[in-house]
């Protein structure tokens, strides 16, 4: 190996041990879990659901079956089968569990409460399928999905489902791909591989498919992500309807309600997907710091709302190409007619990894023109103000899957609910807040 070869080897290596390192060195070894701030005057309050991921991962006295029976082994609990969580909570903001459903077992279960109080779940890893679970945690619907389904799953208008499943990129289309040779990295092997992409489709509530999308058809293919896997080409995990919005009122048709915002994560783009043509008419990606880095959730932020027709998106941070971006999230809100940058939140300081999450995470505008943040790899769920001042925070007991708040009286279960109270949480200051030795207590 030449010694090029060598220091461009050992730079990545150290760039990929920079991005996976917040839970080796961002945090301590103990802090609390449950809601660490809560000023009821600022936040915007309502209910959070939370599909949760490795329970174990959180406790750092936890030790797998494998490590108890040879104390040398160091498997991390989220990679031993059983560990994964049963549960989706929805808690109130001090932290109280006012509903639970138990589900198949998921890593990275993506879940969304009904207006009706039923959850629909994105089941990838057990049966591969779409299960909708009642109130009473009975399954009422499930939908057997062509490919694996994935990322995400959303309910519409009409009744029908949208979802999201991968599938291998058919032969005919890999006829013209050949290896590619990439700044840093030289020759990626591409000619031979068979790749897999995604598709979006629409189904009734009796499983018929009425739409249906495939990203070896819209896409480029020699477009790819040197980071990842060969065979990894797309890698969706978002298709978020269009709400109703100012910029179609205005005759700009790009926007038409319904049509689908799409994010495959290893182009580093977010797309919008005409929904009767197919053809994509819109995208989006910056330069900030680099340039974004493995996105998720980009939103249209609905009419009502501040910062109404605007579009919203966690960019994760992941792999990036400037210093100052690597293992750093980022919030982005942005114009999506002019494409400029309108707010974005993220933290600052030399080495900075104070917001990060790895390869996933979500947000949302809330009413009082706040902004919900699910930073999922290391289970911690906040709110910041426009001025970006964190309001509300709550550290799960485990990572999350993009956590999502509705409002008090979203469904019929939790209107005939009493209102919680809300009870502010004042943090101690980190700066004076000590344990106190086991002989003094």
């Amino acid at each position: 190996m030449s010694t090029k070869r060598t220091l461009l080897l050992v730079s990545l290596l150290i760039i990929v041990g920079l991005s996976c390192s917040t839970l080796s060195y961002g945090y301590p070894t103990f802090y609390p879990t449950g809601t660490t701030k809560y000023d009821p005057e600022k936040a915007s309050s309502g209910y959070i659901l939370i599909p949760e991921g490795y329970v174990g991962m959180n406790d750092p006295g936890y030790k797998s079956p494998e490590q108890k029976q040879d104390p040398s082994k160091r498997d991390l609990a989220w990679v031993v089968k059983g560990e994964k969580s049963q549960e989706v909570r929805l808690i109130d903001m001090n932290g109280n569990v006012v509903h639970a459903w138990t589900v198949v077992p998921n890593f990275d279960a993506r879940a969304r409460l009904l207006s009706n109080g039923h959850l629909l779940l994105v089941d990838e890893e057990i049966n591969g399928e779409i299960v909708e679970y009642g109130w009473d945690n009975n399954i009422v619907w499930r939908y057997k999905t062509k490919g694996t389904p994935h990322h995400d799953v959303h309910r519409l208008a009409n009744g029908n489902t949208l979802l999201l499943v991968d599938e291998h990129v058919p032969e005919a289309y890999l006829k013209d791909i050949k290896d590619a040779d990439v700044p840093w990295w030289h020759i990626i092997k591409r000619k031979g591989i068979k790749l897999i992409g995604d598709a979006i489709y629409e189904v009734t509530p009796k499983g018929e498919v009425v739409w249906e999308w495939h990203t070896h058809d819209y896409l480029d293919l020699a477009y790819f992500s040197p980071v990842v896997p060969n065979s990894d080409w797309t890698h969706a995990n978002t298709i978020t309807p269009l709400p109703e919005n100012k910029w179609y009122d205005a005759g700009d048709k790009r926007f038409k309600p319904g049509n689908i915002l799409f994010s495959p994560r290893n182009f580093d783009k977010v797309f919008i997907i005409d929904k009767a043509s197919k053809k994509i008419v819109w995208e989006w990606t910056h330069t900030y710091k680099g340039g974004m880095s493995h996105q998720h959730e980009p939103i249209m932020i609905p009419k009502g709302m501040p910062g109404e027709g605007n579009i919203i998106l966690f960019d994760n941070g992941l792999f990036p190409r400037h210093r100052d971006h690597n293992g750093v999230s980022i919030v982005f809100e942005f114009n999506p007619v002019t494409k400029d940058t309108v707010w974005k939140y993220e933290t600052y300081g030399y080495s900075n990894q104070k917001f990060f999450s790895k390869t996933k995470g979500s947000i949302s505008r809330l009413p009082n023109g706040n902004t919900f943040i699910s930073e999922d790899n290391n289970g911690r769920i906040f709110q910041v103000t426009p001025a970006g001042d964190i309001v509300w925070e709550y550290v799960n007991r485990s990572d999350v899957s993009r956590a999502i708040q509705y409002p008090y009286d979203y469904t019929p279960q939790l209107k005939a609910m009493p209102r919680p109270k809300e009870l502010k949480v004042t943090p101690p200051n980190n700066l004076e807040w000590h344990l106190i030795p086991d002989a003094l207590r």
